[in-house]
């Protein structure tokens, strides 16, 4: 994996989290094909590196599938769903921040307290 700061591995340990348990959760808008979490995994990992390393494949053919395919397409011929891609994705991270010294207890801790802040309210009608 490229050299993403902790800071940034943990944010997106949050968001992958929530995706995971919650794939429509991170929609942007009604007709948006592409949801809140995609755009900024894409923003945090512009070379493909970590989406590739994920999908099997090195990040050059990562990147020339993208030119030709949706990413929904890439990982459906990679034989995976979007959940599993997710929850694959959240498993990657989890072990970077434990070995970059976090404990499971404290990713945990910090996964609880950042996604109760990111959760949208739901108002009673």
């Amino acid at each position: 994996m490229k050299k993403l700061s902790t800071k940034t591995i943990a944010t997106l340990t949050v968001v992958t989290a929530a995706a995971a348990a919650m794939p429509g959760l991170s929609k942007t808008a009604l007709n948006s094909s592409q949801s809140q979490f995609d755009k900024l995994l894409q923003r945090h990992d512009r070379k493909g590196e970590l989406r590739a390393e994920i999908l099997n494949m090195s990040a050059h053919e990562f990147k020339k599938q993208l030119r030709h395919y949706t990413f929904d397409e890439i990982i459906s011929k990679a034989g995976m769903t979007k959940r599993t891609f997710r929850l694959a994705l959240l498993g990657k991270l989890r072990n970077e921040l434990r070995q970059r010294g976090w404990t499971t207890a404290r990713i945990d801790t910090y996964i609880r307290a950042r996604a109760a802040r990111t959760q949208p309210v739901a108002v009673a009608a």
